[in-house]
């Protein structure tokens, strides 16, 4: 071996970083140390490291063409060194690396290629500086997607090409970012990789970029997305792309927005007079989720179909977004409107049939508002159709709700939630309180339940319904989730250092966290960073919310199961659902709703039916809890009955954690009140 090259590969020791050296032809000439122990750690397969392997084999074996590629042009010298972000898979985590791909010539005159990776962050959604640095000098853009098709990571490329600020992105769904793509071949191939768990490649023309695109999408192992892309208009006629702008959707033949629009605006200009409905499908991501994006469009398609047969030919249609669809209807006559809404709010009240004979029933929320006159612009209008949608999602099943004008206010008050929501909560004024559980038959503390209070600095105090709703349909849930888990674990912590045990802690988690795989890797790596015992948490789900079977949300469960996190169900007897939650879901523990509880002393009836919900859980294996114990009657009349640990008002409020700490730690496993 010539001095040259033993001289290079002593280099790579003295850096300490990771360095590989390819020959032509993919064989691994040289490994640094420090590679080959990461490597050897992680027990990845040697044609990774080992000199004499086949890096390109192995690279094509585990589909990662990107990164072939990568190094093909650098060694055909189409580019002389390019930079990239590696997802390398451990068996605990995805670890990130940048890699710097550079020419190297032999002392044979042989081309060689030098790959100097760097391990810079296994927190993609908060990049260190250095990341930062690295980033902004990679060739392609690209982002990370969770299994919910939700951002998680951007780079600082895609910030360019998208023309937006990754915070404004991160935690919304990819459709939910860019509508205009839902139906578009970037719709249908970043579906098919996700379900498929296949790399696709393809080009695509984006309008409302007016740009084409290089797009490649890629699996990664929890489930989620890798996405490439680069701009690529050399070869295209962006003009003659910006006239073929689909205006039919295509799964219901329907006008898209654009369309929509266009026609919206030539009906305003002849003055008629028309209602416009706004249909919103409830909770329809969870369709998706549960079965797959087939039974998704099958589904958005029978809908078009029943809402046709009730229209006139003259009336305009078109579908907005994925489970958006909207259709302005022309007055006639003496024609009663709300009559034909009811008509319309009747269909979402049967089951649809499927090709393959299954019946779902979905509902929808419904808004409509009636134009006489007015200045208004199409935007304005469907504004206010979308303003009495959202006022009809809080009421129970498909509802409809005509626009009045007071729902300006609500609309106005939602957008600050919604723009707070994507900042820093914890700096807008959301905070936690604890409220204890206590066994009354031995006085001790058990446990505590978490509960999410926010004061905002313009609207003052929010109800937890009312952002947690709006933080389920924006995105931003996870978000708001981990900044509680992660001042809850801090608190924790600081008992510790006070030689004290903090009680068995429960947390809620919605439905569609329960249903990601993103959230509870989340939870499961912020609770071995704050060194927090599995047995501490209790998760809680509410069987007043609507939560499906689902396979995802079963082995989730499982695994913090399996972990020693113990599983809640809150709200108990509330719902129609409690018996299946109890077959489906792996449940230790039961919370008696506190409406039961509020009818002690007051209906025999509802005791009797207290009585055996007490005697039901029992004979089920679960450990019993009732909640809303706000009277000395009740707690008594509770514990002769065989249910000692309450949690309410009679025994404490919710307190900040500085009032608990100063109450309750210290005395945490000594009787209240010595």
């Amino acid at each position: 071996m010539q001095n040259t090259e033993l001289q290079l590969y002593k280099s790579t020791e003295i850096l300490g970083d990771f360095i590989i050296i390819l020959s032509s032809d993919g064989i691994i000439v040289h490994s640094s140390q420090n590679w080959k122990k990461y490597c050897q750690k992680h027990q990845t397969e040697n044609a990774l490291w080992e000199v004499g392997e086949n890096y390109f084999n192995s690279l094509e074996k585990s589909n990662n063409f990107n990164e072939l590629q990568c190094l093909k042009d650098v060694l055909t010298g189409v580019e002389e060194e390019k930079f990239q972000l590696s997802l390398f898979y451990t068996q605990e985590k995805i670890d990130y690396l940048s890699v710097h791909y550079q020419q190297f010539l032999f002392t044979n005159n042989s081309k060689g290629i030098i790959l100097h990776k760097q391990l810079v962050t296994n927190k993609p959604a908060t990049p260190s500086l250095d990341t930062e640095v690295i980033l902004e000098n990679m060739t392609d853009a690209f982002f990370l997607l969770d299994d919910q098709m939700k951002f998680y990571f951007l780079n600082s490329e895609s910030e360019k090409v998208f023309q937006c600020k990754k915070e404004d992105m991160i935690g919304r769904t990819l459709w939910n970012c860019f509508p205009a793509a839902v139906g578009t071949e970037f719709y249908s191939k970043c579906n098919h990789a996700m379900e498929k768990r296949v790399t696709v490649q393809f080009k695509e023309f984006y309008a409302p970029l007016n740009n084409w695109f290089n797009v490649k999408a890629s699996p990664v192992r929890d489930g989620g997305l890798a996405v490439y892309f680069q701009k690529n208009n050399s070869d295209y006629n962006i003009e003659a792309e910006r006239q073929k702008i689909p205006y039919t959707d295509y799964l219901t033949n329907w006008p898209t927005r654009t369309k929509f629009e266009e026609e919206l605006e030539k009906i305003l200009y002849e003055k008629k007079t028309f209602s416009l409905f706004y249909i919103n499908l409830d909770n329809f991501k969870y369709i998706n989720t549960l079965y797959n994006h087939r039974t998704g469009d099958e589904i958005i398609k029978s809908i078009a179909k029943n809402l046709e047969k009730l229209l006139d030919q003259k009336d305009l249609v078109g579908r907005l977004d994925g489970d958006e669809l909207v259709f302005l209807h022309l007055h006639r006559g003496d024609e009663n409107i709300i009559h034909f809404a009811e008509k319309v709010r009747e269909l979402f009240t049967h089951p649809i049939v499927l090709e393959d004979l299954r019946s779902i029933t979905v509902n929808a929320s419904i808004g409509v508002y009636s134009y006489l006159q007015g200045s208004y612009s199409v935007e304005n209008l469907i504004s206010f159709s979308e303003t009495a949608m959202r006022a009809a999602k809080k009421q129970n099943g498909s509802s409809c709700c005509f626009f009045q004008p007071s729902m300006r206010v609500d609309l106005n008050r939602r957008l600050v939630i919604e723009k707070s929501l994507s900042g820093n909560v914890k700096e807008l004024g959301f905070y936690f309180v604890v409220q204890p559980q206590i066994n009354c038959d031995t006085g001790e503390l058990v446990g505590v339940e978490v509960l999410s209070r926010w004061n905002h600095p313009t609207l003052g105090p929010i109800s937890p319904i009312e952002f947690i709703t709006i933080a389920e349909e924006t995105g931003t849930i996870s978000n708001l989730t981990n900044c509680l888990l992660k001042d809850v674990f801090s608190f924790i912590n600081c008992t510790k250092n006070q030689g004290d045990i903090f009680p068995k802690t429960a947390i809620n988690v919605t439905a569609s966290l329960l249903s990601s795989k993103t959230f509870f890797k989340e939870l499961f790596l912020l609770m071995e960073q704050n060194q927090i015992s599995s047995e501490q948490i209790e998760i809680e789900i509410t069987e007043s919310v609507e939560l499906t079977y689902s396979e995802i949300t079963l082995a989730n469960l499982i695994t913090c199961q399996s972990k020693g996190i113990s599983i809640a169900l809150d709200d108990f007897g509330t719902g129609f659902s409690m018996l299946s939650y109890l077959m489906d879901y792996p449940i230790d523990k039961i919370k008696l709703d506190k409406s039961f509880v509020s009818k002690i002393g007051q209906d025999e009836k509802s005791e009797a039916v207290l009585k055996s919900l007490i005697q039901f859980v029992k004979g089920v294996g679960c450990t019993l809890l009732a909640e809303g114990v706000e009277t000395q009657e009740e707690s008594l009349f509770l514990q002769a009955n065989g249910c000692p640990i309450h949690q309410g008002y009679f025994h404490d409020k919710p307190l900040l954690p500085k009032d608990f700490l100063t109450k309750y730690i210290g005395v945490s496993n000594q009787k209240k009140g010595e």
